[in-house]
């Protein structure tokens, strides 16, 4: 039983951004996150100690004196399904699946390395999803798989089943496996929902605050399999109209499900984790009893003091009884406008 918060350290390729993003904005709280970002890192690059990258050696430098009771989040298979398979596919006239089996089969040799030397507490994540689109040409990783015919779709597909096998390895050795595929795929497309797609053209990662958002979701649960996220339930009463948000950014800018608006009077609930800036960061969020699992950052000043929340409805008393008083009164009322 370990009463500090574990560290968590990501070994992975550039799309570990996203997990880094999540940290930043307090998502991972109260963990700590440092690691290892290899851009253009494979999983299949992990049998070959001479790869370009020289990611296995990377990853072995700097996980060798770490503390063995760390959490370590594994994050490879992007380049793998989204270029590195198709190519070898074609050089060594094999079937796809078997190239998809080798890069799964490197991933978790090094997975079982990690084991070996003492690190049990292991997270596997799915690689990401493609977004690079079948008519895109520009931007320096366009052009270096421009080589590769497969459609985004097939991409896709293969990336999909790749997680798929990622998750039952994982699962044979008990290790948690998780993945965001189901928040960002089009289930109309059968691709990444457009707004995953990055602003900026020419970058192939995903959008970072989004990805981050859903990541740091994905990540709290398997990290709590390892350690339990310590309680620390408080109640909140909004003093100003306002919104509960999932990043910090102006509200209107923001996808729908990254922001809901919140009225004075209004009364939140969930644990509170750490102030960072202007925000509180929120575990379990919840309004006028309403969960919203994505959303974690409310305005601090448009609150008044958190106050701790009782341990039954029969002990509700006193100023926290006015909040939840409140609640009522507002449950049924009508939505109102909302600035900011």
């Amino acid at each position: 039983m370990f009463s500090a918060p574990l560290p968590v350290y990501h070994l992975g390729d550039s799309h570990v951004r996203y997990f880094k993003k999540a940290a930043k904005l307090g998502l991972l709280s109260p963990h700590e996150l440092s690691g290892v970002e290899v851009g253009g890192a494979t999983a299949v690059g992990m049998r070959n100690p001479n790869a370009k990258t020289n990611a296995l050696g990377r990853f072995r430098d700097w996980i060798r004196d770490k503390p063995r009771k760390a959490i370590v989040v594994l994050h490879l298979g992007e380049v793998d399904c989204g270029y590195v398979i198709w190519y070898r596919a074609d050089k060594y006239d094999e079937p796809v699946e078997q190239q998809m089996r080798n890069s799964i089969d490197a991933y978790f040799e090094f997975v079982d390395e990690l084991r070996g030397l003492g690190f049990r507490r292991i997270i596997i994540t799915g690689a990401t999803l493609p977004t690079i689109t079948d008519d895109d040409q520009v931007g320096e990783v366009v052009a270096k798989r421009s080589s590769i015919t497969a459609t985004q779709r097939e991409r896709t597909d293969l990336t999909l089943r790749y997680n798929a096998a990622l998750r039952h390895e994982a699962e044979a050795r008990s290790l948690p496996y998780v993945d965001i595929d189901d928040d960002v795929l089009d289930p109309g497309t059968g691709v990444v929902d457009e707004r995953m797609r990055n602003p900026n053209p020419k970058d192939h990662h995903m959008n970072g605050p989004v990805a981050a958002v859903h990541w740091a979701r994905a990540l709290r649960g398997a990290i709590a399999t390892y350690q339990a996220p310590a309680r620390a339930p408080r109640t909140w009463a909004c003093t100003h109209d306002t919104y509960l948000k999932a990043y910090p950014g102006h509200s209107k800018e923001m996808p729908a499900d990254m922001r809901v608006r919140v009225a004075a009077g209004d009364v939140v609930s969930g644990d509170a984790v750490r102030e960072k800036g202007q925000y509180t960061v929120v575990r379990d969020a919840r309004i006028n009893g309403e969960p919203y699992p994505l959303l974690s950052l409310l305005h601090t000043h448009h609150y008044g003091p958190a106050i701790r929340a009782p341990r039954s409805s029969a002990s509700t008393t006193g100023r926290l009884g006015r909040l939840l008083g409140l609640w009522r009164r507002h449950d049924e009322a009508p939505p109102r406008d909302v600035a900011s």
